[in-house]
This record gives C-alpha cells, sequence and structure tokens, in this order.
C-alpha cells in the first residue's frame, strides 16, 4: 500500500486523484469522529465534508511533522468543536453507542425484549453522562473507547503530552463513575 505521504506530496502537486485516496482511505474515521462528537448523522456527515475540504485547503502547511491521520483528525476535531460552538445546545449528546448497537448488533437468542429495553435506557444514561463531560474529556473519551487510538496518538491529535491525556482520560472516567453511581448503586437501571 502507498503510504499516505506520497498523496499529500502529489495532492500539493496539483493531483486532485491523490486527494480522492485520501479521502477514500480516511472517510470512515473522520465520520466515525464526528458522528460521536455530534451524536446526529446530518451534522456528522456535514463536519466530515468541511474536515475535507479544509484539509485540501490545508494541505500546503502539512509539516509532515506527524502522520497525515493525525493531523486530519485534528482538523475533525477542530471542526465539530465549531458545530458544538455553533449550536449553542447544551443537551446535546453522544447517540451513536446505542444507533450502533441497534444497527449492528445481532439480536441474541436470550435477547427477551424486556432485556432489550432495560439496555436501551442503560446506553442512553451513559451517553448522557458522556455528552456531560466537558469537552477535553469527552474528546479524550472519544478518541481512545470509541476510534482505538493509543494515548501517543490522542497526544498528537490535541497537542499535548501523554500525560495530559491520561490525566483526562482518568478525570473522565471519575466523572462518569461518579454521575452513573447512582444509577447503578441506588437500583436505578437494573442489570
Amino acid at each position: 500500500m502507498i503510504p499516505d505521504d506520497v498523496y499529500v506530496h502529489q495532492t500539493v502537486e496539483g493531483d486532485a486523484e491523490a486527494f480522492n485516496e485520501l479521502v477514500n482511505r480516511h472517510h470512515s474515521k473522520i465520520y466515525g469522529l464526528a458522528y460521536r462528537m455530534l451524536g446526529n448523522p446530518d451534522d456528522a456527515a456535514d463536519a466530515t465534508q468541511e474536515t475535507f475540504l479544509e484539509a485540501y485547503k490545508s494541505v500546503k502547511t502539512f509539516q509532515f511533522q506527524s502522520q497525515f491521520g493525525t493531523w486530519l483528525y485534528r482538523i475533525g476535531i477542530n471542526t465539530c468543536q465549531q458545530y458544538i460552538r455553533k449550536s449553542q445546545s447544551n443537551d446535546r449528546k453522544l447517540t451513536a453507542y446505542t444507533r450502533e448497537a441497534e444497527i449492528h448488533g445481532p439480536a441474541s437468542e436470550n435477547d427477551s425484549p424486556e432485556r432489550m429495553a432495560i439496555q436501551t435506557e442503560q446506553n442512553e444514561i451513559v451517553q448522557d453522562a458522556i455528552g456531560q463531560l466537558p469537552p477535553k474529556q469527552r474528546e479524550v473519551v472519544t478518541l481512545y473507547y470509541m476510534q482505538h487510538l493509543k494515548y501517543r496518538e490522542i497526544a498528537e491529535i490535541l497537542k499535548c503530552s501523554e500525560g495530559t491525556v491520561a490525566s483526562r482520560l482518568n478525570q473522565a472516567l471519575k466523572n462518569l463513575k461518579r454521575k452513573l453511581s447512582k444509577y447503578y448503586l441506588q437500583g436505578g437501571v437494573s442489570q
């Protein structure tokens, strides 16, 4: 497989097909990031398109100090943050978890309607809690748990140290535990 850097160089030289190859390689990752950050498929599609448009306009500034995918994630996060700011909506939540489970998760023979309803309720509670995290913590949770990136990669994307990534993730988990403990310790949701 040809490395991204080759396609980046070709794009800088004016080869639009090279950029199309970069879009094909990274589209699903950027869409997944946007969907998890914005919680809406239409907004995610728009943010993905804007991310690639911004990347195309800025590709000449790419300095090859990190991987192209890392640079693109940073653009994607910035684009999603702009969407969140524009919406000025405090009730945005991450709904990707249950939607993906509903779409992709095969129902098991042991899944009764009651069990499925309970699981949906649990997922909504967790999503609400994640949606209430401060943006920097939500970004780290999304990149680590949803995009399955390593601390090093997250640190590059967010332009911070690995220690900062670990600290934000640790704080996010503490916040989630505190927010969710009332449901799971007081019997608010059965398991």
